[in-house]
């Protein structure tokens, strides 16, 4: 089996090579919209995207709309933590240049986390950018979990290790993945 950082960089390219992102965003952001979890979800995590990650801005966005709180993640070292955003000004680079929030952190129950990776497979298991802070985060989550990818980053295989947790569903700009049955 290819190791993770092979298998991150050529998903990188083909990332790169894709026509039209904002379009799959688009029905990516659609998909997500429409599952009853985004709908019942009072609170959502997700991160601001990096790179060429799907854009997660619109979500946000829509969210707010919706009257959901959001939270976004910060590293530090002892993991991450979720703090509330409410504006796109209270943020500023942080880990791997990756933007995160200025404000205060704030216990909550998260309803749902839209959990970031870099290549997947059809089980839900991820590989992300190489720190572990999710697998760590989502041991003891209990909430519901979707991830956001297009369908170059979903592969029939990746290396999984036996720390690592699965995503409950993943949405494609073609597809939505339902990888795991509701704990609920």
């Amino acid at each position: 089996m290819i190791d993770k950082q092979t298998l991150r960089d050529a998903v990188h390219e083909q990332i790169g090579q894709l026509e039209n992102r904002a379009v799959a965003d688009a029905s990516i952001l659609h998909t997500v919209a429409s599952l009853p979890e985004w709908r019942d979800a009072e609170t959502v995590a997700l991160t601001l995207s990096f790179g060429l990650e799907v854009d997660t801005r619109p979500l946000i966005h829509l969210a707010w709309q919706a009257g959901k709180t959001v939270f976004v993640p910060k590293v530090m070292k002892a993991g991450l933590t979720f703090h509330p955003l409410t504006s796109f000004d209270d943020v500023e680079p942080g880990v791997m240049g990756i933007l995160e929030p200025t404000t205060p952190r704030v216990d909550a129950t998260v309803d749902l986390c839209i959990v970031p990776g870099r290549v997947f497979d059809r089980c839900g298991y991820r590989i992300g950018w190489g720190g572990g802070y999710y697998d760590r985060f989502l041991a003891t989550y209990p909430g519901r979990t979707v991830s956001i990818a297009y369908d170059v980053q979903v592969l029939p295989e990746i290396p999984i290790e036996s720390h690592d947790i699965p995503v409950e569903m993943i949405v494609t700009e073609r597809e939505l993945i339902r990888c795991m049955p509701s704990s609920s």
